[in-house]
């Protein structure tokens, strides 16, 4: 065995007591020792005898030995380590239990690095122990634990052959044998860990042990360790989710044992059994649905009851809601980190074809929104973080709409009589129940409804804070309902204004995170509500938006502002042109908090996204504001842009969040859209250069960046082309043809912009401009339009922009490549919504078969020739309300072929459907 040097294994136990001291200066220097260490060739011999072997050291000395062997291997694994691999292996012997994990980790990091054949000893050694009856509980535990790692990190490993065997033929029946033998609970659960995380492989020799490990998991499920039983509960569903077929003879009695399990004391337990019914709940597998149904009359009751905050948790909520009053600021630990959320064409009158602006939209689902719609968003805070309450109410809502029948027979009676319990913890779950099971209330129990919306809308008056809040989000789920019976004129249409009316109000509730689940609620019944029903309300909502301002704090600032920006896209820009006054309402305290804010604050970015709404809305209402906003989001484009630049030249600077940039390429982008050609007018009154930083953004990295600043140069085009695009039409081709070029499927968003813009400069570019580079772009349009793996708006953009390339002088060009495309392009024009865009690509084609009436379709004389013409004939006749000119178009497009094809016109008339025979015989007179 190797030896050390007795006076150098001093020095190094030193040092490394010394990285622990509390005065800094000693850290240092102590640090900077065993930095110049690490050069030594024994050093990480020296290390692991530390760990292992130098029992007058104490623990914490050897366990940071043992970190900085465990990095020291990971960081260089081609070392060979002989002496390190023979001596690691007794630290599991030790009697510390520190020293014993550590080692653990030091000996799935060897194994990690060297693997079987670099090290093929450490398996049988780790299984020897474990089936040695003369070693400690500790020992065994210790290697069960590094054996569960080691499955962990190098589960692939282990299913490959070394010197014709698998490693995995020896281990699986170890580790089941001693599993079900008399072993403590933690050696069993780590044992059960390896096999967990070996079955996800799905590896034959796997499956054949899988009979035998569900009988040892069988054996197992009532042990008296929590940590058994809550590995028990993964395991099944592992086994579920890979090999359901395995379980589904067993799943009555698997439910049954998990039902009993979510009632378990150990909350971990019980989490991980509630996990496994959520999964079950998800799982559309056939053979388990019939069994699963059955025991939902054991399984409901028991999320219901779980659903209610457990007394640790009114004990902590009681200590939260105090600090929670509307006056007290928000700390900024309580703020979440923002990330810019652009909306999806969010200018008035953008049609499906219109540019994505970066970022998702809003997750609803009951596990990540969850059933308390993201209420407290203290990240510290434990009411946040996944717990059995919020996985019990996922799973109700899964179940309810996989078994809505059975849902809603089962828990209705238990809800109705919880939903007026005198103790409010079982009144609010109940009243979270209702909005987990909305969408089955709504489709098999409307007769509930009218009685159970106001009963909500009372309960937000309760004076407990919980039950308003989650009353917030319960009625939110039935927005749709409210709001279809007013526009329908239904019987329950009266509803709708207090219910409206009540959501509002409490959105300046004394309690913030009352104020945060209203806002939210608002956002919905707003999303969901006809315009119709909400126009009446401009004015106050105006007004309420601007006491909201006043009274918020930071954190809810950011909910607020998604709010606002949700209702004045949905009023629309009419509302703000007749009554001027409702943007004086709600600007100035907008403004206020816009000029409180220093351009470097993350802040800024969903204010800046609802700024981009309000400008693209509100247009000329938005002129007095207009020019210090453009400026000052120009300026944070431009400081954004440049010290990206100079980070690549300077490493002391740092590099600014790219969410400014696309946040500010969004506000640019409205306040275009707002006030389309009067826009130019903003930009000659400032000085900065525009399209330079729009040309920078379009060659960025960052793909929000580019898809923003496609966005912008697509409606630059619209209505500023000859001041901004033209003159850097050469610079705008180049990058847009490069993003088409290197699409990939993470980037069809930015490519979706790019083919867009690239459509709208054909349109407004100065006559002949664009023919320079009309064969280059059908070059690399026509792959992308015959991919038959692209997205669908991708696709219809490529074929609106093919047809108005030849509004732009490009039919000369086209023709020869028409038969390549023309097929794909009139099966993807055929059913696009029928607008400008449309009307505009379909000119440009005709336009474009006119300068070939007979090669651009490949040959009217052949079959492929009259086929394409015909399907061309298809979409002339699916386009049902085409405007005058287009109509004369079409007219002429089609006497002129019936023309030129004299008596074979029947021959291609007769490839077309007969219902399209008849509306071009009616319209068209062929």
């Amino acid at each position: 065995m190797w030896r050390p040097d007795e006076q150098e294994l001093a020095q190094l136990s030193l040092m490394f007591r010394a990285t622990l001291s509390s005065n800094a200066a000693q850290r240092k220097a102590a640090n900077d020792a065993l930095a110049a260490a690490r050069a030594q060739p024994q050093f990480e011999n020296y290390l692991c005898y530390l760990l292992v072997h130098s029992d007058q050291a104490p623990a914490d000395v050897r366990a940071a030995a043992g970190v900085t062997l465990k990095n020291s291997v990971l960081k260089n694994r081609s070392a060979d380590r002989p002496d390190v691999k023979a001596q690691v292996v007794a630290g599991l012997l030790l009697s510390d239990t520190t020293v014993r994990n550590i080692t653990g980790n030091v000996i799935t990091a060897l194994f990690s690095a060297h693997g079987i054949e670099g090290w093929p000893q450490v398996l049988p050694q780790l299984l020897q122990m474990l089936q040695d009856a003369g070693l400690s509980v500790q020992t065994k535990e210790a290697a069960a634990s590094a054996l569960a790692k080691i499955c962990e990190d190098s589960a692939m490993m282990l299913d490959r052959e070394y010197a014709g065997e698998r490693p995995l033929n020896h281990m699986i029946p170890v580790i089941l044998a001693v599993a079900t033998s008399q072993v403590s609970g933690a050696t069993t659960a780590a044992l059960l860990r390896s096999m967990n995380h070996l079955v996800p492989l799905k590896s034959q020799l796997v499956l054949v042990y899988l009979d035998q490990y569900l009988q040892t998991l069988f054996a197992l499920a009532l042990d008296e360790s929590a940590q058994v039983r809550r590995s028990v509960c993964s395991a099944f569903l592992l086994i579920m989710e890979n090999r359901p077929d395995k379980l589904v003879p067993h799943i009555e009695g698997v439910v049954s044992y998990c039902v009993q399990l979510v009632q378990d004391k150990d909350e971990t337990v019980a989490m991980e059994a509630c996990e496994f019914l959520l999964a079950l709940s998800e799982l559309h597998d056939k053979a388990s649905k019939p069994v699963f149904r059955a025991s939902l009359d054991r399984v409901l009751p028991v999320l219901l009851l779980k659903m209610v905050f457990s007394d640790e948790q009114l004990v902590l909520m009681e200590i939260l809601d105090s600090r929670d009053d509307s006056a007290v600021a928000d700390k900024a630990e309580d703020i979440r980190p923002n990330m810019a959320k652009g909306k999806d064409a969010h200018a008035v009158g953008k049609n499906s074809n219109a540019p994505s602006r970066a970022g998702n939209g809003n997750n609803s689902d009951l596990e990540s929104d969850d059933s308390d719609s993201d209420l407290d968003s203290d990240d510290e805070d434990e009411l946040e973080q996944w717990n059995l309450r919020r996985c019990s109410a996922a799973t109700l809502d899964a179940l309810s709409l996989q078994y809505p029948e059975e849902v809603i027979n089962i828990s209705l009676p238990i809800l109705q009589e919880n939903i007026v319990s005198p103790e409010w913890p079982i009144r609010e779950a109940a009243i979270l129940a209702f909005g987990a099971i909305s969408k089955s209330c709504m489709d098999l129990a409307r007769d509930k409804l009218p009685t159970l919306v106001p009963f909500l809308v009372d309960r937000m008056k309760d004076q407990e804070t919980r039950v308003r809040q989650i009353t917030c989000w319960t009625l939110s789920r039935y927005a749709t309902w409210v709001a279809e019976e007013a526009f329908e004129g239904g019987q329950y249409a009266q509803y709708f204004q207090p219910t409206f009316e009540s959501v509002a109000l409490l959105a300046l509730d004394s309690k913030k995170l009352v104020q945060e689940a209203a806002c939210s609620a608002l956002s919905q019944f707003i999303e969901a509500t006809d315009v119709s029903l909400i126009q009446y309300y401009v004015g106050p909502m105006m007004e309420h938006f601007a006491k909201c301002f006043a009274f918020y704090q930071r954190k809810n600032l950011l909910i607020l502002y998604d709010c606002v920006g949700t209702f004045v896209d949905r009023i629309g820009s009419d509302v703000f042109n007749s009554h001027p006054e409702h943007a004086n309402t709600l600007l100035p305290p907008l403004l206020n908090n816009w000029q409180t804010l220093e351009d470097t604050d993350s802040d800024l970015w969903p204010l800046l996204e609802c700024m981009s709404i309000v400008a693209a809305t509100m247009g000329e209402s938005f002129a007095p504001y207009a020019v210090p906003v453009y400026e000052r989001a120009v300026k944070i484009l431009g400081n954004t842009v440049q010290l990206h630049k100079e980070v690549h030249t300077n490493p002391v600077i740092e590099a600014p969040e790219k969410d400014f940039m696309v946040t500010s390429l969004d506000l640019i982008d409205g306040l275009v859209q707002g006030f389309k050609e009067h826009s130019v007018e903003l930009m000659r009154q400032h000085g900065a250069n525009l399209m330079e930083l729009v040309l920078a953004c379009l060659e960025d990295h960052d793909d929000d960046v580019r898809q923003l600043a496609f966005a912008l140069l697509g409606d630059l085009a619209i209505f500023t082309c000859e001041a901004t695009v033209q003159p850097n039409l050469n610079q705008i081709v180049i990058c847009a043809g490069n993003e088409i070029n290197n699409c990939s499927y993470t980037t069809y968003a930015v490519t979706n912009n790019a083919i867009w813009s690239l459509g709208e400069i054909a349109l407004k570019v100065a006559p002949g401009s664009l023919k320079p580079y009309i064969s280059n772009i059908v070059n690399l349009l026509i792959p992308v339009l015959n991919s038959s793996d692209m997205q669908q708006t991708v696709l219809e953009n490529a074929a609106i922009c093919l047809g108005r390339l030849g509004l732009a002088d490009g039919s000369s060009d086209i023709v020869p490549r028409l038969p390549e495309f023309i097929y794909t392009w009139c099966t993807h024009m055929m059913y696009v919504l029928e607008n400008e865009e449309k009307e505009s690509a379909f000119l440009g084609m005709v336009k474009t078969i006119e300068a070939g009436p007979d090669a651009g379709f490949g040959g009217l004389s052949t079959v492929l020739g009259r086929k394409n013409l015909s399907l061309f004939i298809s979409c002339i006749g699916n386009y049902f309300e085409p405007l005058e000119k287009l109509r004369e178009v079409f007219f002429q497009v089609l006497v002129s072929y019936k023309e030129l094809l004299g008596s074979s016109w029947n021959d291609v008339m007769k490839l077309v459907d007969s219902d399209t025979r008849g509306f071009l015989s009616s319209t068209y007179g062929v």
